[in-house]
């Protein structure tokens, strides 16, 4: 993928971790320019989700080196990136009895109190009117919707200082949660990739075709292709990252994501 100095937002060069004795990822590197949905497609076990720890600065205890620069700014430094970065992990969680809506205004802990915008973020993943629920009562998608919202609700800066160069990371963030808020969260998604970038891991290729604008294939901690989702999400590529046969089917049912599809509220 080629992007200009001044287009890239999200830039790793040779990134390398390990565990132990185990190399969780080999030598990544990548670019990712403003506007981007970049999805991270591989097999279990193949270093997405260490990737995406590695972006947010999350890999601590792990053996690593290589360089990761979000919009400029080093991600050694965690703190300074507070209002550029938010990162949703695939199983969110929260020990004390939170209703959703303190959940979602938790994001705005770092970057200053907004009513405001967690009533935008709830809106955006559609759970206005469940906001005032206990977190631990709701579904398993829609606590996943809730965690969503809460890096929304981080990411939201009405003076517009950071939010063109703002990123969202997302751990499989579609788990659980039904088609018509697939749906849902895809635009709000596109909308927030249209004011920075967004990173998610997928396990579904199809879903991932449909949704990213680019793609990065793993297998074994090794970025095997990396470019335009619809060229990059091909069987022929697919099959060496899975180790299985892949073919281009038209059996699967994705969600419509046209603009124009109306999402029920």
């Amino acid at each position: 993928m080629s992007a200009t100095a001044s287009d890239t937002l999200i830039s790793a060069r040779d990134v390398a971790l390990s565990y132990g004795a185990v190399r969780a990822l080999d030598g990544v590197s990548l670019d990712v320019p403003r506007g981007a949905i970049l999805a991270i497609v591989g097999p279990n076990g193949c270093g997405k989700s260490t990737l995406l720890r590695v972006l947010a600065k999350l890999a601590d205890g792990a053996q690593r080196s290589g360089e990761v620069v979000i919009a400029g700014e080093s991600a050694r430094d965690p703190s300074s990136l507070t209002r550029l970065r938010a990162f949703v992990p695939q199983r969110p969680e929260v020990s004390a009895d939170f209703t959703a809506r303190e959940v979602v205004r938790l994001g705005r802990h770092a970057v200053g109190a907004s009513e405001s915008a967690v009533a935008r973020a709830l809106d955006a993943v559609g759970l206005a009117a469940r906001a005032d629920l206990a977190f631990h009562t709701l579904s398993g998608g829609e606590r996943q919707r809730v965690s969503i919202a809460r890096a929304l609700a981080q990411l939201d800066d009405p003076s517009k200082r950071a939010e063109s160069s703002a990123v969202l990371l997302l751990d499989e963030p579609f788990s659980g949660i039904d088609p018509a808020e697939v749906a849902r969260i895809v635009h709000a998604l596109r909308e927030r990739a249209a004011r920075g970038a967004v990173v998610l891991s997928l396990h579904e290729p199809g879903l991932a075709r449909a949704i990213a604008t680019h793609a990065l294939v793993m297998r074994a901690g090794k970025a095997i292709a990396f470019g335009p989702a619809a060229t990059t999400l091909s069987a022929e590529i697919l099959t060496e990252a899975y180790g299985h046969p892949m073919v281009e089917s038209s059996a699967w049912l994705v969600p419509s994501l046209s603009a124009g599809g109306s999402i029920r509220s």
